[in-house]
């Protein structure tokens, strides 16, 4: 089922307020780095929260390739993020890691054909 960009938007749900400095929104996609492929649970501007089967060590840097679908049906693209690994917990058989991002960068734009 295809859905429109505008389903979308509004399947982002905004966490509500909070001490941060910016807002959070629970978003699942593909998260892919060097080493592994995971699910993101949240982002924000400053920061990505993501699942994994494997740790990372806290003061890691690292680049993640956000996979995002094309509601239109056209190819995926990537987002890459860099930034440095801040938390890690697990809850016995996967791990939760939280990124501190510096930039992100559009990495694989969608075909225009």
């Amino acid at each position: 089922m295809r859905r429109s960009p505008r389903d979308q938007e509004r399947s982002l749900r905004f966490a509500g307020p909070e001490r941060r400095r910016m807002p959070r929104y629970y978003v699942t996609v593909p998260v892919e780095f060097d080493g592994g492929t995971g699910t993101t649970k949240d982002v924000n501007e400053s920061g990505v929260r993501f699942e994994i089967d494997q740790p990372l060590v806290p003061d890691q840097s690292v680049t993640l390739r956000l996979v995002f679908r094309d509601f239109q049906g056209g190819d995926p693209w990537r987002m890459a993020a860099r930034g440095k690994v801040v938390r890690v917990e697990t809850n016995g058989t996967a791990y939760t890691v939280a990124v501190r991002v510096t930039s992100y960068v559009l990495a694989e734009a969608p075909s225009s054909d």
